[in-house]
């Protein structure tokens, strides 16, 4: 970059910061010194005052979501994710009782020892479109149930560093 003297100068870094003032211009001088290049935004952005209030969409029509499904007759409950509607997903747990299987599913089992779930009633815990991260969140509230259906596998994937963390949050 040419200055003022055709000289050519570098810089080491580019920073966007927000603007303040009588700071923003002290970070102005101190960068100037370290060759540094910033740039400002500013704080109060029209978005932040007008707001498009958009209909909250009912919790079976959401997708990209963690979701806990609770017993009607004990304190146990399943703690899934889906990527499609809440509803389709929910309607394949209750479905699965029917199919002609050996292998059911740990609410198809709890059903057949005589209890219920709140079908209409499904709480959504998260809403997460990075696929991976929606795991990481199943997991961790997996963990942070009281009484879990979810197998112990469900949460093998979670890196043991979460765990004192989770262990210490409350649970649902």
């Amino acid at each position: 970059m040419l200055n003022d003297r055709n000289e050519t100068t570098k810089h080491n870094g580019f920073f966007n910061i927000p603007y303040v003032p009588r700071i923003s211009e002290r970070f102005k001088h101190v960068a100037r010194d370290l060759q540094i290049k910033l740039s400002y935004t500013g704080m109060n952005k029209l978005r932040e005052f007008i707001r498009v209030h958009k209909d909250t969409l009912p919790n079976e029509l959401r997708s990209n979501v963690v979701y806990k499904i609770s017993c009607k007759d004990c304190n146990a409950s399943y703690v899934g994710q889906t990527s499609r509607l809440l509803k389709t997903r929910i309607a394949e747990h209750r479905n699965h009782i029917n199919r002609r299987t050996t292998q059911h599913s740990v609410i198809t089992d709890h059903r057949l020892n005589n209890h219920e779930f709140t079908w209409d009633n499904v709480e959504v815990l998260d809403e997460e479109h990075i696929y991976w991260k929606r795991l990481i969140s199943e997991m961790i509230f997996i963990k942070r149930q009281n009484t879990y259906l979810n197998l112990q596998s469900d949460t093998e994937s979670l890196h043991y560093s979460y765990l004192t963390i989770v262990e210490n949050l409350p649970k649902i």
